[in-house]
């Protein structure tokens, strides 16, 4: 799943070019017992013709050893400055199955928060 979000909507571009403005990128992520199917949080900043600048920044994913091989969500971030030039941001989600036919990863409350 995935989304786009136009920052013009949130913060002054000034903000942006003058490298003043920051995100936080955060989810709880994880999964079922001792499966390592697994969900992963990519955060991709791009311009005003939606090209990607820089690379994605990633969060996730939670694998069973992580959790202790017990059924739970973990708490995941990332934060740092929007790089120069960005007009949108896309979040995107993928859940990756590894064994069997059901899918059992996790994810939830997953946000982005743009400041100054």
């Amino acid at each position: 799943m995935w989304q786009t979000i136009d920052l013009s909507q949130y913060i002054d571009s000034y903000f942006i070019d003058n490298q003043i403005a920051k995100y936080n990128l955060s989810a709880w992520i994880g999964g079922y017992l001792e499966q390592n199917d697994c969900s992963t949080v990519f955060l991709t900043f791009l311009n005003q013709s939606g090209q990607i600048i820089n690379s994605s920044i990633q969060i996730g994913p939670v694998m069973a050893v992580d959790r202790g091989n017990e059924t739970q969500l973990m708490f995941r971030q990332a934060q740092g400055p929007i790089p120069i030039g960005t007009r949108f941001f896309n979040v995107e989600v993928i859940f990756s199955r590894l064994i069997g036919n059901t899918n059992h990863a996790a994810i939830d409350n997953i946000a982005v928060t743009v400041y100054q």
